[in-house]
C-alpha cells in the first residue's frame, strides 16, 4: 500500500486531490483533522499547548483553535515550540493510521494531506510526495471565499517553500488550473502512473 504526502500552497486544491483520490479507491487523512481531534480530546497535548501558549488560548475550557492561530502566526518563536511539539504526534498518528489501514486492506493507496511534509523534512516517512500547484491569485480568491483574510494568506503562505520549490522537490505534480473536472483529470493520470510503477 503506497503511503503518499499531498502538499501545496494554501488554497492550491489539496483536499479536492484527496476527495477525488478517496473517491477512487484510497485511504485518505487530513493532517489538520488529526491535529484538531488531538488538541479537542487528547487531554496531555491540550494541557501541554497551553503550558506553551498560556490559557488565553481556552476558550470555555476548551482549545480555541483560532486563538492558537492567532498567536502562532504573529510569534515565530512560539509557532516553532508548537510544531515542535505537535509533529511527531501528528506523524505517530498517522503511521498508526497507515498500519491499520494496511492490516484492514483498504486499498493500494493511503493518502496524507501534509503541506509541511518538505519544510519539516519527513519526506523519507513516505514513498512519495505529491505537489498539488495553482494560480496564487485563484488559491487566495479561494482563501477567502473560506472566510479568511488576505492577510492571513500572505503570514500562513510565508511559512512554506513557495510552490515552484514544492513542485521542484515533490516527486510528482499535479496541476490545477482549471475546473474540479479538469483537476480530476489530473488525478486520474496521475494515479495510471502511479499504478504503473
Amino acid at each position: 500500500m503506497k503511503k503518499i504526502a499531498i502538499t501545496g500552497g494554501i488554497a492550491s486544491g489539496k483536499t479536492t486531490v484527496c476527495r477525488i483520490l478517496e473517491e477512487h479507491g484510497a485511504c485518505a487523512l487530513n493532517s489538520d483533522k488529526i491535529i484538531h481531534n488531538l488538541l479537542k480530546s487528547d487531554p496531555a497535548c491540550i494541557k501541554q499547548v497551553v503550558k506553551l501558549l498560556g490559557s488565553d488560548v481556552l476558550t470555555d475550557g476548551k482549545i480555541d483553535r483560532k486563538k492558537v492561530a492567532d498567536i502562532v502566526f504573529s510569534n515565530r518563536e512560539k509557532l516553532k515550540a508548537l510544531e515542535a511539539f505537535l509533529h511527531p504526534l501528528l506523524l505517530g498518528q498517522i503511521d498508526k493510521e497507515y498500519k491499520k489501514a494496511v492490516k484492514e486492506g483498504k486499498g493500494k493507496y493511503f493518502v496524507v494531506e501534509l503541506p509541511l511534509v518538505q519544510e519539516i523534512g519527513k519526506e523519507d516517512c513516505f514513498d512519495c510526495i505529491i505537489a498539488v500547484v495553482s494560480n496564487e491569485n485563484e488559491a487566495l480568491k479561494r482563501f477567502t471565499q473560506e472566510g479568511f483574510t488576505e492577510e492571513s494568506f500572505r503570514s500562513r503562505s510565508s511559512r512554506q517553500w513557495d510552490t515552484v520549490k514544492k513542485a521542484k522537490f515533490a516527486d510528482f505534480v499535479i496541476e490545477n488550473y482549471g475546473t474540479v473536472q479538469d483537476l480530476e483529470k489530473n488525478v486520474l493520470e496521475l494515479m495510471k502512473e502511479l499504478d504503473s510503477q
